[in-house]
């Protein structure tokens, strides 16, 4: 009966001005719910993106002390103590190094990170064809996209390292190594893509100056802190475990407090937009007046009145909620399927990646809408309760 009045009131009106009323309700409403979906989906796909890309590697690392620091040998047998552990995907022994490369185009070189690692074990593509040593037989080495252009090399050129290291009480130790260029990768992460240069790990044990490292890489859903305890007790004293969440829990305790700093700024706008829904009920309480008071004559009670108006206002917030979460979505695809934010090399290294995915998450899409309907329902509540309050002999004596 509520429901089917409320319907009537909206849907039959001719009046123009409350039709041009609803029409602003909803849409102010539309955008303001879509602003902050976009928004959302755009915090959510850049702080996932941005983690995923720290952890690539693996949420722990495992560095050996003693021998194993700089025998992966001696790190595979730590390796495979830890492979059956429950909720560990995989465990790879890397070498990684530091040193200057340098090209016949770029001669003075440019810093960057090593890492030596099996064919087929490195998170970032190199697979065992690009590892294997070229024609002339000279070792490979696949780089970072960004680490690609700024040295201008190609597939087949080669390039020069020097990778840095230090040799007991000696001091630092420099090792020279031409590699030829077997190919490229590309992780979307600007720190990787600029300054990582991955290897076959024999390359890396020849040249020296490396450190063993083992990355750790969990399950998905397994518990990484149950992990993290488990891996250390097997690992012991002979290497220390490091959780890479905690490395950069203020990167993503910021991220988390821009999400909801961003959430409330955007709020304010579907806050305003429930002022045209208020006052779209507010001219259907005065147009509607005479109706309300022959229901009331009939015995249609003031709570029943009340509930009458604040559907038909819940019902405009509702429908410009769902256009407002459908359009944000949308833009959201649109501006992931064609990569629309993206970011200059030198913007890159200050953002972490080259570009922005939006993730709609449904969490994210729950509490707007939830916050659209609260913010929505509060502002129809005066308005309702005014239709409520009509007196029936004095409303049909006025009308």
């Amino acid at each position: 009966m509520v429901w089917w009045i409320a319907a009537r009131y909206l849907l039959g009106a001719r009046s123009r001005l409350l039709s041009g009323t609803a029409r602003s309700a909803l849409g102010s409403t539309a955008l303001g719910v879509a602003a902050m979906v976009i928004s959302m989906a755009l915090m959510s796909g850049y702080s996932d993106s941005v983690m995923s890309q720290l952890l690539k590697a693996g949420p722990l690392l495992v560095s050996p002390l003693g021998e194993a620091q700089d025998d992966p040998v001696a790190a595979d047998r730590i390796a495979e103590r830890l492979r059956p552990v429950a909720g560990v995907a995989g465990v790879s022994v890397t070498v990684a190094g530091a040193g200057l490369m340098a090209s016949s185009a770029n001669r003075a070189g440019v810093d960057v990170w090593t890492r030596g690692v099996l064919p087929g074990d490195s998170a970032f593509g190199a697979n065992e064809g690009q590892l294997a040593r070229g024609a002339a037989g000279i070792e490979a080495i696949v780089l970072g996209r960004e680490l690609q252009r700024t040295l201008d090399v190609a597939r087949g050129d080669v390039v020069r390292l020097t990778a840095i290291g230090s040799q007991g009480s000696s001091g630092p130790r420099m090792a020279y190594r031409t590699l030829e260029v077997a190919g490229t990768f590309e992780t979307g992460y600007s720190e990787y893509d600029r300054s990582y240069a991955v290897v076959h790990r024999d390359t890396a044990v020849a040249v020296g100056g490396g450190r063993v490292v083992l990355e750790v890489t969990t399950a998905p859903g397994a518990s990484v802190s149950d992990v993290r305890e488990r891996v250390e007790e097997l690992a012991g004293a002979d290497a220390l475990v490091t959780d890479w969440r905690l490395g950069n829990r203020d990167i993503f305790a910021a991220f988390r407090l821009q999400e909801w700093g961003l959430f409330l700024i955007l709020g304010l706008i579907v806050l305003v937009s429930t002022f045209n829904i208020a006052s779209a009920l507010v001219v259907l309480v005065r147009e509607r007046g005479r109706d309300t008071a022959v229901l009331a004559a009939l015995g249609l009670g003031p709570r029943r009145v009340q509930r009458v108006f604040l559907l038909g206002g819940m019902s405009l917030g509702a429908v410009g909620t769902g256009l407002g979460i459908g359009l944000g979505a949308l833009v959201s695809v649109i501006f992931t399927r064609y990569e629309l934010v993206r970011f200059d090399p030198g913007v890159a290294q200050i953002y972490f990646i080259s570009s922005v995915p939006f993730d709609v998450q449904a969490l994210d899409v729950l509490a707007v809408a939830a916050f659209s309907l609260l913010v929505t329902g509060l502002a129809c509540w005066w308005p309702a309760r005014m239709g409520a309050a009509v007196e029936p002999a004095r409303a049909l004596r006025w009308e």
